[in-house]
């Protein structure tokens, strides 16, 4: 037979709550539960249950978005909660 090695090494858990990220250029007023967004790096007021689920709800907030507004920032991604996207 075959001298194999037992793998020790564990994998990682998933991700369980993700968030999304976004790029702001201007401050805006987002609404009255989220309040106003600051130039730069900025973390959606929610966590989602999966990745898939983050980026269909942020796709939905940027349509619901007016169209002039939408230029005022930019969608980063869904991140797994406590995870940062690179400045």
């Amino acid at each position: 037979m075959l001298d194999l090695e037992q793998q020790t090494a564990k994998r990682a858990a998933p991700a369980r709550l993700w968030r999304n990220w976004y790029r702001v250029h201007q401050r805006m007023a987002v609404t009255a539960r989220v309040g106003i967004w600051e130039p730069g790096l900025t973390p959606g007021p929610d966590l989602f249950p999966s990745k898939e689920i983050a980026e269909q709800k942020a796709h939905e907030f940027i349509a619901s978005c007016f169209p002039h507004t939408r230029s005022w920032f930019d969608y980063l991604g869904a991140l797994p909660e406590g995870k940062r996207p690179a400045p």
